[in-house]
């Protein structure tokens, strides 16, 4: 019986043992893939785009989007559109693989074999906790040039090409320290704008160079699609002392897809002076400040701004030495406007028009107090006015009035009668009676030597 209980124990501690040394199977580390190839993969005319396509892959899922880098080439354009990447799924040697893919656009502009260096990508695969780099096969791309743009500084095919040039300001004859911007803007028909290459706008001699950033954008039509391409360069000369100065014409060297030709535009140079105001500009701008496009004046005092700078500043100190005499005369200006109104408002011509406006409507019990207000101001029926002083033996009209104005306050009532009459016929009495009293005035004293 011992012995039976000895073999169990020791098949126990053997069957110990073995789960003991027995591995654990965990999962296998993810694994990642990068490809890159070119389309077309054969060589190709400089100035066509070509697509290198790269493919991520990882054996699990990725938990961000790889951060894809923008690269240069010498003589090429390299550029990543904004475009949604494409989702992959495969079985490669027994195994699945999921990942993304995108395309960068290449524009070469010469004619030779381009060497696409290996750049690093970093992606984020599911079940790491940290990301991961993956380096991009080197590619090579061979482009060859057509017959007859062999002598091109840069080979730029489309289908048609305008260009155009703006001179600001105008005037050509500048001061020292004033500004002359040239723009350049060319239009690429069916031509993405970042295809189409800069326009060589160097320096100047005399001239101090700023160049703006340039602007780009496509034009695009509802059912169209790409219509054309636009591109503008902006470089600004400042004048940094007097002379002639001119800046050099550009020719632009394109290539026609059409008629498979080399074309060039040819803009105008212009000349311009720059006369002295001082030899050297108050202040300098900073160079930056320029190059960047930001807003920006450039001041310079002319001898005749500075004459009336220091007049107004003289007439300013003038005005408050003497504010207390200014004040002073202008309240006496006040209270002469005030007499001069209220001379005015009681005058005899306010006075007639006031009558008149309150008679032809009718309105008698107004009337009357009007009619007593004129004659007191004219002066001429009394003081006070009296109604008997009314020539009424000299019109029968000033006789009808005097006696309508005699009924309404003996009786309470209004006579009828019609105010146009009576009030020419007034009128030209009192005229008459105005033109007798100055007849009868004595003539002034002389003057005796």
């Amino acid at each position: 019986m011992t012995a039976v209980f000895l073999r169990f124990l020791l098949v126990i501690a053997w069957l110990g043992a073995a789960c003991v040394s027995t591995p654990a199977f965990a999962d296998p580390a993810p694994r990642t893939m990068v490809r890159a190839h070119l389309e077309p993969a054969g060589p190709v005319v400089a100035g066509s785009e070509v697509k290198l396509v790269v493919d991520l892959l990882t054996t699990t899922w990725f938990t961000e989007a790889p951060n894809w880098p923008l690269f240069t080439i010498a003589d090429a354009i390299v550029s990543l559109p904004d475009e949604q990447a494409d989702n992959l799924s495969e079985d490669i040697g027994g195994v699945r693989w999921f990942g993304v893919s995108r395309a960068y656009r290449i524009a070469p502009q010469a004619g030779k074999t381009y060497d696409i260096p290996p750049f690093a990508i970093t992606v984020f695969p599911g079940g790491m906790s940290t990301p991961v780099q993956v380096m991009t096969p080197a590619l090579k791309l061979v482009t060859t040039l057509p017959p007859g743009a062999q002598d091109m500084a840069v080979f730029f095919p489309t289908p048609k090409l305008t260009a155009t040039q703006e001179i600001e300001p105008s005037n050509q004859h500048l001061r020292v320290g004033d500004s002359i911007t040239r723009t350049i803007t060319q239009s690429a028909a069916g031509t993405e704008s970042m295809m189409i290459p800069p326009v060589n706008l160097g320096e100047v001699d005399g001239l101090k160079r700023y160049a703006k950033p340039s602007t780009t954008r496509n034009i695009v039509q509802d059912r169209v699609g790409l219509v054309a391409g636009e591109r503008t360069d902006s470089v600004t000369y400042i004048a940094d002392h007097s002379g002639r100065f001119k800046l050099p014409p550009v020719t632009i060297d394109w290539w026609n897809t059409k008629t498979q030709k080399k074309e060039t535009i040819a803009l105008p140079g212009v000349t311009f002076s720059a006369a002295t105001v001082r030899e050297k500009p108050l202040f300098e701008i900073p160079a930056d400040v320029m190059s960047q496009g930001l807003p920006h004046r450039i001041i310079v005092i002319h001898s005749g701004q500075l004459i009336v700078g220091c007049a107004i500043a003289l007439g300013l100190l003038v005005v408050v030495w003497a504010r207390g005499r200014i004040a002073m005369f202008l309240r006496r200006a006040k209270h002469q406007v005030d007499d001069a109104r209220k001379r005015w408002l009681e005058s005899e011509a306010v006075a007639w028009r006031g009558l008149c406006a309150v008679a032809r409507k009718g309105e008698w019990s107004r009337t009357i107090p009007a009619l007593y207000r004129w004659m007191d101001r004219s002066g001429d029926f009394g003081h006070p006015a009296r109604l008997e002083n009314l020539p009424r033996a000299e019109d029968p009209k000033v006789a009808e009035l005097a006696d309508a104005v005699t009924v309404h306050f003996a009786e309470g009532v209004a006579r009828d009668f019609h105010w146009k009459d009576a009030e020419t016929a007034l009128r030209r009495a009192w005229k008459k009676r105005r033109l007798q009293q100055q007849e009868r005035a004595p003539l002034p004293p002389l003057n005796e030597a």
